[in-house]
């Protein structure tokens, strides 16, 4: 019997564009909206054809370990707990729940990551070595930047350049609003682009920036952060999503859809400890399609020092009113405050209507010019003071001992 064999090229194609999406599209149940449908999508694409589940979920975690930071009176938890349980079940998974992250990962095909408090830094490389030998994570909201900073609250920091590497993108940010599909079938999905995940959402949900090169956007919210993405590291894979909700929103009637507001930060982002000046941080904020300022939005700012608590939590103001640039000063000085010194945070956020925008700035605060350098420079004076003074000493004795060697050499 003749054999016939398939060119590589098409097979490297074909393994290419599986990846991310699969080759024949899955029609959803209606019992799960489009947000709920993708996350449990992205947790089928990250598992890469194995169904073992072990789900860390916010409801036995603070049961196990109560913490005053969470409160789950009201059901939220235990109906979080039911619905994904529920969900990751019609996507073929067995799933195990968990208070805390189980310590054999090897003999679950997924890691479904929920519970902020069950991550601690010390968890980072046994998810980092379970993923590169093949395992698939869900991230989901927060989860991952207490995998960076330890913290019991739901104040952590959003730096998370130190996992990038696994988990393919660097930065948390805080976001809301709507979010719509970016992509079209996202992970073999009937969903497409444009299609509502989420809407008339707060602006303290979660957003992922600064995404790596090689991590695949699924879902965007409205002011262009990540709401969804894919990333593969090693022999596994990784896949984050902001947020789900139970119902899926309507598309927008109103007209404004294609419409969007840009924002831009201005200031001085370097601090002397003791200078008599006070931090400002300026927002001018534009509509993105005829790069006219807009005025009259609602334009907040939150401040985070070098510990990632949060310093400030304010209203912007209109520096002159009609003009959209919105302005924030802190009361007193730098010098009167008696700041830390270190890098800190500005997250500004702004609404207008059903748009709105965000961005983040870094400013640092630094010791005094002179609180290091004065003692270095007396070393250096006294350095070369020393060498001078040792040089009058010794080129006289080295004169005197080369003119007694000369009279002394045999004739």
């Amino acid at each position: 019997m003749r054999k016939y064999a398939l060119p590589s090229a098409f097979l490297a194609t074909v393994l290419f564009f599986s990846a991310f999406f699969a080759l024949r599209p899955i029609v959803y149940s209606s019992d799960f909206s489009s947000s709920e449908t993708l996350l449990g999508a992205g947790a089928k694409w990250a598992a890469n054809g194995g169904t073992k589940a072990a789900y860390v979920d916010f409801y036995d975690n603070v049961l196990v370990h109560p913490n005053p930071n969470l409160d789950l009176s009201d059901a939220w938890g235990l109906e979080l707990k039911n619905k994904v349980s529920s969900l990751l079940q019609s996507e073929g998974f067995t799933v195990d729940t968990f208070a805390d992250i189980p310590a054999n990962l090897s003999q679950y095909d997924l890691v479904y990551l929920e519970a902020y408090f069950a991550n601690a830094p010390s968890d980072a490389p046994a998810l980092c070595s379970y993923v590169s030998n093949g395992g698939g994570v869900v991230f989901w909201e927060g989860s991952m930047c207490y995998l960076v900073y330890y913290s019991k609250t739901m104040n952590t920091g959003h730096d998370l350049s130190s996992i990038e590497s696994w988990f393919g993108a660097s930065y948390y940010v805080n976001t809301g609003g709507a979010a719509h599909v970016s992509v079209p079938n996202p992970f073999g999905t009937t969903l497409n682009v444009g299609d509502p995940l989420v809407s008339g959402q707060g602006y303290s949900n979660a957003g992922i920036t600064s995404m790596s090169a090689d991590s695949q956007v699924a879902a965007v919210w409205s002011d262009g952060i990540t709401f969804a993405f894919a990333h593969e590291f090693g022999l596994g894979r990784v896949y984050w999503q902001s947020t789900q909700q139970n119902e899926t929103p309507s598309s927008p009637q109103n007209g404004n859809s294609n419409k969007a507001l840009s924002l831009v930060l201005h200031g001085s982002f370097d601090y002397g400890i003791t200078e008599q000046a006070k931090v400002k941080v300026f927002a001018e904020l534009k509509d993105s399609s005829t790069r006219a300022r807009v005025s009259g939005a609602n334009v907040t700012i939150q401040i985070f020092d070098p510990n990632n608590t949060l310093w400030v939590s304010a209203k912007m103001v209109e520096a002159i009113n009609g003009i959209g640039i919105y302005e924030w000063a802190s009361l007193y000085t730098i010098a009167d405050m008696n700041l830390q010194v270190g890098v800190y945070l500005a997250s500004v956020a702004a609404t207008n209507g059903e748009l709105s925008a965000s961005e983040i700035i870094l400013f640092h605060v630094d010791p005094p010019a002179n609180s290091t350098g004065a003692g270095a420079n007396q070393w250096y004076l006294a350095t070369i003071i020393a060498l001078i003074l040792g040089g009058i000493l010794v080129i006289p004795i080295l004169v005197k001992k080369v003119a007694t060697r000369r009279r002394a050499r045999p004739i």
